[in-house]
């Protein structure tokens, strides 16, 4: 599959990015045309086009909108850029910085949160964030496989029985854990 994205509207149309996620990226594709979500939240950007796939993904559904906060500026604007030039301004705003600083102004309820980046941020980043999930608001968080030690906490609190999540560890593309929010 190739690494750039071509998307003009429509998910189908969209190429896929590198195949090592392309797993990934068609489950939150499926995601969001099954559960129609308001407010897709995506912290951090591994490729620029998964902002771009689930903004047309949203797009398809005819409402929501996808606000990728990115911390480094370069996977910011290259998200911004893979956004615009497929035609889905409309639906996918990109935020440069902190998503810490970011999350404030953030509408919700946020309906999917995918969570990227330095997975000792997944824990932290998930609590700011659930006050403004509601149950059945679904949380992805990409790349564990290989730190799992570093993302002890965020999986621990997922997967607790008392926690409010119903969470499963998927086997792709560097360990993918899905949690839906019970309660």
């Amino acid at each position: 599959m190739p690494n750039a994205v071509s998307c003009t509207g429509s998910s189908a149309e969209c190429s896929a990015v590198p195949s090592f996620e392309a797993a990934t990226g068609t489950l939150l594709q499926q995601l969001v045309l099954a559960a129609g979500p308001l407010t897709v939240l995506q912290i951090g950007c591994p490729y620029e086009s998964f902002t771009a796939r689930l903004a047309a993904a949203v797009s398809e559904n005819g409402h929501g909108r996808v606000i990728c906060c990115e911390p480094e500026t370069v996977r910011a604007e290259a998200a911004a850029a893979a956004v615009e030039k497929a035609g889905l301004g409309r639906y996918a705003e990109v935020r440069e910085g902190r998503p810490e600083r970011s999350l404030a102004t953030v509408p919700g309820p946020v309906d999917l949160l995918l969570l990227g980046g330095p997975p000792e941020s997944f824990l932290p980043l998930l609590k700011l964030v659930e006050p403004r999930m509601l149950p059945g608001a679904v949380v992805v968080a990409h790349g564990l496989r290989d730190v799992r030690a570093l993302c002890a906490e965020f999986i621990a609190h997922v997967r607790f029985s008392g926690s409010g999540y119903v969470s499963l560890p998927l086997p792709f593309d560097g360990g993918v854990e899905m949690a839906v929010r019970a309660a």
